[in-house]
């Protein structure tokens, strides 16, 4: 995936508001509700019935399920494994007659298009997104709550009213302050939503849902790289050649324990800190720490799914296009390329640089396309290795 796939995905589903509209005046400013178009596909991101293939996938789901109520009056009953669709519609009913919403704690890759569209997300916003799903009958509530995480929601069945606080969003890490607690809802305002709608709140966002009828929406988690973040990634790329940051802080490594050495650890903080600050105003370090950065979360991805069977012999007319949830990060080191994608890598001679950018940035090729100071033979290993790595698909 490139970035301009990723875009016209995300566009399509934010139809009629623009791309540029949301990312300029929406995100991490304030809420958002997109009425449904009949004529939008484009939202039916698990399919034309998405009851049906949950409960097809019981298997994948039935143990995992998690739930939330506004005011519990019986236990929750236990997630667990099932033999089949109709005993998951039975566990779902131990849920519901209690009036819990269960939580699907990650549909991400419940359809090709649901998790395409998560892939597009990550790449746009720079961190992995994310989907869960809530199910849910008449009258269940959920706790007044805010989320670490933006949200897009889409309602897939049913009805759904949002109650949303006015107060501007408070943007948290997603680790728990200390102390922190979620505030009263306040004033507020109410927002009805129908199959095909779509919600987006900013993280830090108070607010509370109630279902209306028999509902089922997906909310799809993501967070956009933050300055915090970006600082982090300078330092993380100068400890990668500052030796001094990778020493025990305090000399001995039970010191901070102990509550001991601590003016010694200040005085190492203070000098690295420094450091980084000289650092970030040399050209061009900035650009490779967020690069350094990108490489990292690129790894961290579950690996792309590799081809099952076995592929036909390849030559300079063989046509290849990239899978449907592959990135690729081009990053030219001193001895080495060290080209990223999820959950992988591939090392090769950084005189092929072109070579590879030139994969990270075409989604279809001819093998003979591929440009640099290489030979055919160099052309197709490089092309076979990414076939087998998932990143490449024959056309």
């Amino acid at each position: 995936m490139v970035l301009a796939q990723a875009r016209h995905l995300l566009a399509q589903v934010l139809h009629p508001l623009s791309y540029e509209q949301f990312f300029q005046e929406v995100v991490s400013r304030r809420p958002l509700l997109l009425a449904a178009d009949a004529a939008l596909p484009a939202r039916q991101l698990l399919g034309p019935d998405p009851k049906a293939l949950l409960l097809s996938q019981f298997a994948a789901y039935a143990a995992t399920l998690t739930c939330h109520i506004r005011q519990a009056q019986v236990p929750a009953p236990k997630p667990r494994a099932v033999p089949d669709a109709a005993a998951f519609a039975g566990l779902l009913a131990e849920y519901h007659s209690n009036d819990y919403t269960v939580r699907f704690p990650d549909v991400t890759n419940a359809t090709p298009e649901l998790a395409a569209f998560n892939r597009a997300l990550t790449l746009l916003f720079g961190n992995p997104a994310s989907t869960v799903l809530f199910w849910s009958l008449t009258g269940a509530e959920a706790p007044v709550h805010d989320d670490e995480v933006d949200v897009i929601a889409i309602q897939l069945v049913g009805t759904k009213r949002w109650f949303i606080s006015d107060e501007p969003p408070k943007l948290p890490n997603k680790w728990k302050a200390l102390g922190a607690s979620v505030p009263p809802l306040g004033t507020h305002r109410i927002y009805d939503v129908k199959p095909g709608d779509l919600l987006y709140l900013p993280r830090g966002t108070t607010h509370t849902v109630q279902s209306t009828g028999e509902s089922l929406h997906i909310s799809i988690g993501f967070v956009p790289v933050t300055i915090r973040e970006a600082i982090g990634s300078a330092l993380d790329y100068m400890a990668d050649f500052e030796k001094p940051l990778r020493a025990n802080a305090a000399g001995r490594a039970d010191a901070l324990a102990h509550g001991q050495e601590l003016d010694l650890a200040g005085a190492q903080m203070r000098a690295g800190l420094e450091r980084l600050l000289q650092l970030c105003q040399q050209p061009g370090f900035i650009e490779a720490a967020l690069a350094h950065r990108q490489a990292r979360m690129l790894l961290e991805l579950p690996k792309l799914t590799k081809p099952a069977a076995e592929m036909p012999p390849l030559n300079r007319e063989t046509r290849v296009q990239q899978t449907p949830l592959a990135i690729g990060q081009v990053n030219v080191l001193p001895h080495i390329l060290d080209f990223r994608f999820p959950g992988d890598q591939l090392l090769v001679h950084p005189a092929v640089a072109p070579s590879m950018e030139f994969v990270r940035q075409t989604p279809q090729f001819a093998v003979k396309d591929i440009p640099g100071p290489i030979g055919d033979d160099v052309r197709l290993v490089l092309v076979e290795k990414l076939l087998h790595s998932g990143f490449l698909q024959l056309v």
